[in-house]
């Protein structure tokens, strides 16, 4: 695995490295650019898994980096690293199909637990098919936002699911992943979050013998009374009679 940091900066760049932890991430090497030009000319002579980049770079900056690189049909997977919370720059980074977009400074464990998660994702899809697209979602895919999906898919059992916890774990602002999620799909994250209950709802009603109550705690909604309510304005009908 081998990862390039890109920024102007040579003491955040050192900073960066000296925080990296190589072996426990299963690291290679870490190359280093300190202009967007630089580390163009490394992508093309190593080969580069996984990249962390400024965007605030003179003559180019990484935005403009990211626009060439998809030109010439160079797609490497990408963590922004930025000192400014600008909404302008997370869309960019978004139509770029970045990881991620993540405020400077950040902490040591922070960075290594954005960097394993990167990792997984990649390693993932080296070993994995790619799954198919969800037919009822309106957008194309990217690396970020099917991070959020998978993580929403893997606890979905859990009642206090949220953009604020969502955030919490993947280290954002919950109104910059709310932005991010809502530009993609035109869909807000709550949204998202209960079509994805009633679709896990109707299959175990389907599928499995379990009662109304278990699947509705299952789903993450143990508020029997509340999961009714929500199952009849998705379905039109209520448990019982969808099962039958």
């Amino acid at each position: 695995m081998n990862i390039l940091i890109i920024d102007d900066e040579y003491y955040i760049v050192q900073g960066l490295v000296g925080m990296i932890d190589k072996e426990e991430l299963n690291i290679d090497n870490i190359f280093t650019a300190y202009s967007a030009q630089q580390g163009m000319n490394i992508l093309k002579k190593e080969h580069v898994d996984l990249m962390l980049l400024d965007i605030e770079m003179p003559k180019e900056n990484g935005l403009e980096l990211l626009e060439r690189l998809n030109r010439e049909g160079m797609q490497i997977t990408t963590i922004i690293l930025s000192g400014h919370q600008r909404f302008d720059y997370a869309q960019e980074a978004i139509s770029f199909h970045c990881f991620n977009y993540l405020l400077k400074p950040i902490g040591k464990q922070s960075l290594n637990q954005e960097l394993s998660r990167a990792i997984t994702f990649l390693n993932s899809r080296k070993n994995e098919p790619e799954p198919a697209p969800e037919p009822d979602i309106k957008g194309a895919d990217n690396d970020f936002v099917r991070t959020i999906r998978n993580y929403i898919r893997d606890h979905l059992s859990d009642a206090d699911i949220n953009r604020i916890k969502i955030a919490e774990v993947m280290h954002l602002n919950p109104d910059y992943l709310s932005y991010c999620f809502h530009k993609e799909f035109e869909m807000t994250l709550t949204a998202y979050i209960t079509l994805k209950r009633m679709d896990q709802a109707k299959y175990l009603l389907k599928n499995t013998n379990l009662s109304i109550t278990e699947i509705a705690e299952q789903v993450g909604i143990p508020n029997i009374s509340y999961f009714y309510r929500q199952f009849k304005k998705s379905t039109g009908k209520t448990p019982q009679q969808f099962r039958k």
